[in-house]
Protein backbone atom coordinates (compact mmCIF):
# COMPACT_ATOMS: atom_id res chain seq x y z
CA UNK A 1 0.00 0.00 0.00
CA UNK A 2 1.30 3.61 -0.85
CA UNK A 3 1.15 5.23 2.23
CA UNK A 4 2.44 8.97 1.13
CA UNK A 5 -0.98 10.01 -0.05
CA UNK A 6 -2.31 10.19 3.50
CA UNK A 7 0.29 13.07 4.51
CA UNK A 8 0.52 16.68 4.20
CA UNK A 9 4.27 17.07 4.92
CA UNK A 10 4.94 19.41 7.70
CA UNK A 11 5.48 23.39 7.21
CA UNK A 12 8.53 24.62 6.84
CA UNK A 13 10.04 24.42 10.33
CA UNK A 14 12.68 26.97 12.41
CA UNK A 15 16.01 26.12 11.62
CA UNK A 16 17.81 27.75 14.16
CA UNK A 17 20.23 25.26 15.63
CA UNK A 18 21.29 26.93 19.43
CA UNK A 19 23.26 23.62 20.56
CA UNK A 20 24.86 21.96 17.60
CA UNK A 21 26.19 22.30 14.28
CA UNK A 22 23.39 21.76 11.80
CA UNK A 23 24.86 18.56 10.13
CA UNK A 24 24.51 17.07 13.31
CA UNK A 25 21.06 17.95 14.63
CA UNK A 26 18.03 15.66 14.22
CA UNK A 27 16.28 17.34 11.15
CA UNK A 28 19.40 17.32 9.22
CA UNK A 29 19.58 13.17 9.84
CA UNK A 30 16.47 11.77 8.04
CA UNK A 31 15.68 10.38 5.64
CA UNK A 32 12.78 9.70 2.97
CA UNK A 33 12.96 5.95 1.56
CA UNK A 34 14.31 2.64 2.90
CA UNK A 35 13.93 3.78 7.22
CA UNK A 36 13.37 1.51 9.72
CA UNK A 37 11.88 4.46 12.21
CA UNK A 38 8.83 6.81 10.94
CA UNK A 39 7.29 9.88 13.21
CA UNK A 40 3.96 10.58 11.92
CA UNK A 41 2.05 13.58 13.07
CA UNK A 42 -1.64 13.62 13.47
CA UNK A 43 -3.75 17.09 14.40
CA UNK A 44 -7.49 16.71 15.96
CA UNK A 45 -9.42 19.51 17.87
CA UNK A 46 -12.46 17.69 18.73
CA UNK A 47 -13.67 19.94 21.73
CA UNK A 48 -12.88 22.66 23.24
CA UNK A 49 -10.17 21.35 25.48
CA UNK A 50 -8.71 20.51 22.81
CA UNK A 51 -8.75 23.96 21.00
CA UNK A 52 -5.04 24.74 19.45
CA UNK A 53 -4.48 20.87 19.64
CA UNK A 54 -3.64 20.60 15.51
CA UNK A 55 -0.81 22.51 15.87
CA UNK A 56 0.93 20.09 18.35
CA UNK A 57 2.72 18.24 15.80
CA UNK A 58 4.68 20.73 14.39
CA UNK A 59 5.28 22.28 17.65
CA UNK A 60 7.51 19.28 18.98
CA UNK A 61 8.91 18.67 15.52
CA UNK A 62 10.44 22.54 16.24
CA UNK A 63 12.30 21.03 19.31
CA UNK A 64 12.80 17.63 18.01
CA UNK A 65 14.67 18.48 14.83
CA UNK A 66 16.91 20.86 16.94
CA UNK A 67 18.30 17.90 19.14
CA UNK A 68 20.91 15.77 18.60
CA UNK A 69 20.53 13.15 15.47
CA UNK A 70 22.79 10.80 13.83
CA UNK A 71 21.52 7.45 15.13
CA UNK A 72 24.31 4.97 14.03
CA UNK A 73 21.96 2.02 13.48
CA UNK A 74 18.27 3.84 12.61
CA UNK A 75 17.44 5.46 9.41
CA UNK A 76 14.31 7.93 11.05
CA UNK A 77 11.60 9.19 8.54
CA UNK A 78 9.59 12.11 9.37
CA UNK A 79 6.33 11.06 6.81
CA UNK A 80 4.46 14.07 8.12
CA UNK A 81 0.76 15.10 9.09
CA UNK A 82 -2.20 12.53 8.23
CA UNK A 83 -4.11 14.89 6.09
CA UNK A 84 -7.58 16.27 7.68
CA UNK A 85 -10.96 14.24 6.50
CA UNK A 86 -14.24 15.45 6.68
CA UNK A 87 -15.08 14.21 9.96
CA UNK A 88 -12.74 12.59 12.84
CA UNK A 89 -13.76 9.05 11.85
CA UNK A 90 -11.42 9.76 8.45
CA UNK A 91 -8.38 10.14 10.78
CA UNK A 92 -9.02 7.16 12.97
CA UNK A 93 -9.51 4.81 9.54
CA UNK A 94 -6.42 6.85 7.75
CA UNK A 95 -4.30 6.01 10.74
CA UNK A 96 -5.49 2.63 11.06
CA UNK A 97 -4.55 1.52 8.36
CA UNK A 98 -1.00 3.34 8.09
CA UNK A 99 0.00 1.90 11.15
CA UNK A 100 -0.90 -1.82 9.69
CA UNK A 101 1.28 -1.17 6.57
CA UNK A 102 4.50 0.21 8.61
CA UNK A 103 3.71 -2.70 11.09
CA UNK A 104 4.06 -5.49 8.14
CA UNK A 105 7.17 -3.96 7.13
CA UNK A 106 8.48 -3.74 10.67
CA UNK A 107 9.29 -0.20 10.93
CA UNK A 108 8.50 1.17 14.07
CA UNK A 109 5.82 4.54 14.40
CA UNK A 110 6.11 7.44 16.58
CA UNK A 111 2.58 9.18 16.54
CA UNK A 112 2.34 12.51 18.21
CA UNK A 113 -0.43 14.87 18.42
CA UNK A 114 -3.78 14.14 18.69
CA UNK A 115 -5.90 12.97 21.63
CA UNK A 116 -5.10 9.70 23.41
CA UNK A 117 -8.19 7.77 22.14
CA UNK A 118 -6.47 7.09 18.80
CA UNK A 119 -4.62 4.60 20.23
CA UNK A 120 -7.99 2.11 19.43
CA UNK A 121 -7.08 3.21 16.01
CA UNK A 122 -2.56 1.79 16.61
CA UNK A 123 -4.34 -0.91 18.38
CA UNK A 124 -6.78 -2.35 15.34
CA UNK A 125 -4.18 -1.39 12.56
CA UNK A 126 -1.77 -3.95 15.01
CA UNK A 127 -4.09 -6.07 14.93
CA UNK A 128 -4.48 -6.25 11.24
CA UNK A 129 -0.52 -8.75 11.54
CA UNK A 130 -1.17 -9.88 15.34
CA UNK A 131 -3.25 -12.32 17.42
CA UNK A 132 -2.17 -10.77 20.66
CA UNK A 133 -1.65 -7.04 21.75
CA UNK A 134 0.74 -6.12 24.61
CA UNK A 135 -0.54 -2.65 25.68
CA UNK A 136 1.16 -0.05 27.87
CA UNK A 137 -0.63 2.98 28.74
CA UNK A 138 0.89 6.03 30.87
CA UNK A 139 -2.00 8.22 32.47
CA UNK A 140 -2.93 10.03 35.67
CA UNK A 141 -6.18 8.14 35.23
CA UNK A 142 -8.32 5.54 33.93
CA UNK A 143 -9.93 5.94 30.70
CA UNK A 144 -12.77 3.73 30.84
CA UNK A 145 -16.67 3.99 32.13
CA UNK A 146 -18.96 0.91 33.11
CA UNK A 147 -21.40 0.41 30.62
CA UNK A 148 -20.29 3.91 28.40
CA UNK A 149 -21.62 4.08 25.21
CA UNK A 150 -19.46 7.18 24.48
CA UNK A 151 -16.03 6.98 22.85
CA UNK A 152 -13.28 9.57 23.65
CA UNK A 153 -10.03 10.21 25.53
CA UNK A 154 -11.93 9.19 29.13
CA UNK A 155 -13.25 6.31 27.72
CA UNK A 156 -11.36 4.99 25.21
CA UNK A 157 -10.40 1.76 26.93
CA UNK A 158 -13.90 0.30 26.85
CA UNK A 159 -13.40 -0.47 23.35
CA UNK A 160 -9.75 -2.26 23.80
CA UNK A 161 -11.25 -4.62 26.84
CA UNK A 162 -13.52 -6.08 25.14
CA UNK A 163 -11.28 -6.53 22.76
CA UNK A 164 -10.30 -10.66 22.56
CA UNK A 165 -6.88 -10.03 20.63
CA UNK A 166 -5.78 -7.64 23.62
CA UNK A 167 -3.51 -10.15 26.07
CA UNK A 168 -2.17 -7.63 28.38
CA UNK A 169 -3.28 -3.94 29.63
CA UNK A 170 -0.79 -2.03 31.69
CA UNK A 171 -2.02 0.76 33.28
CA UNK A 172 1.06 3.02 34.69
CA UNK A 173 1.50 6.06 36.94
CA UNK A 174 -2.12 6.13 37.67
CA UNK A 175 -3.45 8.87 40.50
CA UNK A 176 -6.06 6.60 42.92
CA UNK A 177 -8.06 10.56 43.05
CA UNK A 178 -8.95 10.14 39.86
CA UNK A 179 -9.65 6.48 39.49
CA UNK A 180 -12.93 5.03 40.81
CA UNK A 181 -13.13 1.61 42.33
CA UNK A 182 -15.38 0.51 39.77
CA UNK A 183 -12.69 1.49 36.96
CA UNK A 184 -9.87 -0.24 39.17
CA UNK A 185 -12.15 -3.14 39.65
CA UNK A 186 -12.62 -3.54 35.89
CA UNK A 187 -9.07 -3.85 35.13
CA UNK A 188 -8.56 -6.25 38.23
CA UNK A 189 -11.28 -8.09 36.70
CA UNK A 190 -9.60 -9.03 33.65
CA UNK A 191 -6.50 -9.66 34.86
CA UNK A 192 -4.74 -6.44 34.00
CA UNK A 193 -1.80 -4.57 35.56
CA UNK A 194 -1.77 -0.93 37.61
CA UNK A 195 0.82 0.62 39.09
CA UNK A 196 -0.22 3.91 41.18
CA UNK A 197 2.52 6.69 40.55
CA UNK A 198 3.58 6.73 44.13
CA UNK A 199 4.80 2.64 43.38
CA UNK A 200 6.23 3.65 40.66
CA UNK A 201 8.06 6.79 41.77
CA UNK A 202 10.05 4.45 44.38
CA UNK A 203 11.48 1.80 41.55
CA UNK A 204 10.74 3.20 37.75
CA UNK A 205 12.91 0.12 36.65
CA UNK A 206 9.76 -1.69 37.61
CA UNK A 207 8.25 -0.43 34.51
CA UNK A 208 11.35 -2.18 32.19
CA UNK A 209 10.34 -6.08 31.91
CA UNK A 210 6.38 -4.88 30.93
CA UNK A 211 7.83 -2.34 28.23
CA UNK A 212 10.02 -5.59 27.26
CA UNK A 213 6.48 -7.66 26.57
CA UNK A 214 5.05 -4.44 25.07
CA UNK A 215 4.02 -4.21 21.50
CA UNK A 216 2.16 -0.32 21.85
CA UNK A 217 2.89 2.33 24.43
CA UNK A 218 0.40 5.12 24.54
CA UNK A 219 1.67 8.11 26.94
CA UNK A 220 -1.18 10.54 28.04
CA UNK A 221 0.79 14.31 28.82
CA UNK A 222 -1.27 14.68 31.19
CA UNK A 223 0.33 12.34 33.20
CA UNK A 224 3.07 14.85 33.38
CA UNK A 225 2.85 17.38 36.49
CA UNK A 226 1.62 20.98 35.60
CA UNK A 227 4.33 22.97 36.35
CA UNK A 228 6.13 20.52 34.02
CA UNK A 229 3.99 20.04 31.26
CA UNK A 230 1.33 22.92 31.63
CA UNK A 231 0.42 22.76 26.85
CA UNK A 232 -2.72 20.47 27.70
CA UNK A 233 -6.37 20.81 28.25
CA UNK A 234 -6.80 19.04 32.12
CA UNK A 235 -3.36 19.89 33.61
CA UNK A 236 -2.59 18.73 37.16
CA UNK A 237 -0.04 19.42 39.84
CA UNK A 238 0.94 16.18 40.53
CA UNK A 239 2.25 13.79 37.81
CA UNK A 240 5.46 12.53 36.92
CA UNK A 241 8.53 14.85 36.66
CA UNK A 242 10.15 15.58 33.68
CA UNK A 243 13.22 13.37 33.87
CA UNK A 244 10.96 10.11 35.00
CA UNK A 245 8.58 10.20 32.05
CA UNK A 246 12.38 10.49 29.46
CA UNK A 247 13.79 7.55 31.60
CA UNK A 248 10.13 5.79 30.92
CA UNK A 249 10.43 6.07 27.64
CA UNK A 250 14.22 5.14 27.36
CA UNK A 251 13.02 2.10 29.28
CA UNK A 252 10.49 1.51 26.54
CA UNK A 253 12.87 2.33 23.53
CA UNK A 254 15.00 -0.66 24.66
CA UNK A 255 12.23 -3.29 24.31
CA UNK A 256 12.75 -5.75 21.38
CA UNK A 257 8.83 -6.26 21.20
CA UNK A 258 7.69 -2.38 20.65
CA UNK A 259 6.04 -1.48 17.35
CA UNK A 260 4.38 1.81 18.21
CA UNK A 261 5.04 4.61 20.89
CA UNK A 262 2.33 7.52 20.57
CA UNK A 263 2.48 10.92 22.51
CA UNK A 264 -0.69 12.67 22.80
CA UNK A 265 -2.82 15.29 25.04
CA UNK A 266 -0.32 18.43 23.85
CA UNK A 267 -1.89 21.48 23.68
CA UNK A 268 0.40 24.41 22.97
CA UNK A 269 -2.77 26.57 23.41
CA UNK A 270 -2.19 26.47 27.13
CA UNK A 271 1.53 26.09 26.83
CA UNK A 272 4.00 28.38 28.56
CA UNK A 273 6.86 29.17 26.77
CA UNK A 274 6.52 25.84 24.38
CA UNK A 275 7.56 24.19 27.61
CA UNK A 276 5.84 20.89 26.71
CA UNK A 277 6.14 20.88 23.36
CA UNK A 278 10.37 20.70 24.36
CA UNK A 279 9.91 18.13 26.67
CA UNK A 280 7.70 16.17 24.65
CA UNK A 281 10.60 16.17 21.90
CA UNK A 282 12.65 15.24 24.31
CA UNK A 283 10.87 12.31 25.43
CA UNK A 284 10.54 11.28 22.09
CA UNK A 285 13.89 11.82 21.87
CA UNK A 286 14.51 9.06 24.86
CA UNK A 287 12.95 6.40 23.29
CA UNK A 288 14.48 6.67 19.46
CA UNK A 289 17.86 6.81 21.67
CA UNK A 290 17.15 3.55 23.27
CA UNK A 291 15.92 2.03 19.52
CA UNK A 292 19.17 2.67 18.48
CA UNK A 293 20.80 0.84 21.64
CA UNK A 294 18.76 -2.57 21.60
CA UNK A 295 20.02 -5.08 23.08
CA UNK A 296 18.56 -7.84 20.66
CA UNK A 297 17.39 -10.23 23.53
CA UNK A 298 14.41 -12.63 23.40
CA UNK A 299 12.49 -13.09 21.40
CA UNK A 300 14.98 -11.78 19.02
CA UNK A 301 17.28 -14.15 20.58
CA UNK A 302 16.80 -17.61 21.61
CA UNK A 303 16.26 -18.32 25.31
CA UNK A 304 18.06 -21.49 25.85
CA UNK A 305 21.23 -18.79 25.20
CA UNK A 306 20.77 -17.66 28.50
CA UNK A 307 21.48 -18.80 32.04
CA UNK A 308 18.74 -21.49 33.25
CA UNK A 309 17.55 -21.21 37.17
CA UNK A 310 14.74 -24.04 38.40
CA UNK A 311 13.38 -23.63 41.70
CA UNK A 312 11.19 -26.89 42.56
CA UNK A 313 7.31 -27.37 44.14
CA UNK A 314 6.54 -24.14 44.59
CA UNK A 315 2.54 -24.50 43.47
CA UNK A 316 1.85 -28.10 43.49
CA UNK A 317 4.06 -29.96 41.08
CA UNK A 318 5.02 -27.01 39.29
CA UNK A 319 8.76 -25.85 38.88
CA UNK A 320 9.50 -22.21 37.89
CA UNK A 321 12.02 -21.60 35.24
CA UNK A 322 13.78 -18.43 35.25
CA UNK A 323 16.25 -17.31 32.42
CA UNK A 324 18.73 -14.79 32.83
CA UNK A 325 21.17 -12.61 30.72
CA UNK A 326 24.02 -11.93 32.56
CA UNK A 327 25.08 -8.82 30.39
CA UNK A 328 22.45 -6.79 30.90
CA UNK A 329 20.72 -8.74 34.42
CA UNK A 330 17.87 -8.71 32.41
CA UNK A 331 15.19 -11.78 33.33
CA UNK A 332 12.59 -13.79 32.11
CA UNK A 333 10.10 -16.54 33.88
CA UNK A 334 8.54 -20.23 32.14
CA UNK A 335 4.84 -20.11 32.62
CA UNK A 336 2.36 -23.23 32.34
CA UNK A 337 -1.10 -21.05 30.78
CA UNK A 338 -3.79 -22.34 29.30
CA UNK A 339 -2.28 -22.51 25.75
CA UNK A 340 1.29 -23.81 27.24
CA UNK A 341 4.52 -22.96 28.76
CA UNK A 342 5.19 -19.55 27.26
CA UNK A 343 8.42 -16.72 28.38
CA UNK A 344 7.42 -13.74 30.08
CA UNK A 345 9.85 -11.16 30.70
CA UNK A 346 9.72 -10.36 34.93
CA UNK A 347 12.07 -8.37 37.54
CA UNK A 348 15.01 -9.93 38.99
CA UNK A 349 12.43 -9.70 42.53
CA UNK A 350 10.45 -12.37 40.63
CA UNK A 351 13.16 -14.52 40.92
CA UNK A 352 14.19 -13.48 44.45
CA UNK A 353 10.70 -14.04 45.65
CA UNK A 354 10.34 -17.81 44.37
CA UNK A 355 13.66 -18.25 45.72
CA UNK A 356 12.33 -18.19 49.27
CA UNK A 357 9.58 -20.06 48.76
CA UNK A 358 6.71 -17.02 47.99
CA UNK A 359 4.67 -16.94 44.58
CA UNK A 360 5.42 -13.58 42.39
CA UNK A 361 3.00 -11.29 41.10
CA UNK A 362 3.31 -11.94 37.47
CA UNK A 363 3.14 -15.96 37.64
CA UNK A 364 -0.42 -15.23 39.67
CA UNK A 365 -1.24 -13.09 36.60
CA UNK A 366 -0.82 -15.84 33.90
CA UNK A 367 -0.51 -18.85 35.65
CA UNK A 368 -3.28 -21.82 33.61
CA UNK A 369 -4.95 -18.99 32.14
Amino acid sequence: MEIDIYFDKPGELPSDFHFLPEKDAFKSSLVTENYDVAILGVKSELNSANKGAALAPDAIRKYLYTLRGGFEKLRICDLGNIKKGNKPTDTRFALRDIIAELHARRITTVVIGGTQDLTVSIFDGLKENKDEISVSVIDSKADLQKESDTFDSFSFLNQMLEDEKLSRLDLLGYQNYFCSNEQLMMLKERNFFGIRIGSMRGDMGQSEPIFRDCDLLSLDMTAVRQSDAPGNGFPSPNGFFGEEVCQLARFAGFSDRISVFGLFEVNPYFDNNDQTSALAAQIIWHFIEALNNRYGDFPIRGIETYKKYIIPDIIGNDEMVFYNNHLNNRWWVEIPTLKGKRIFSCAYEDYRLASVNQVPDIWMKYYLK
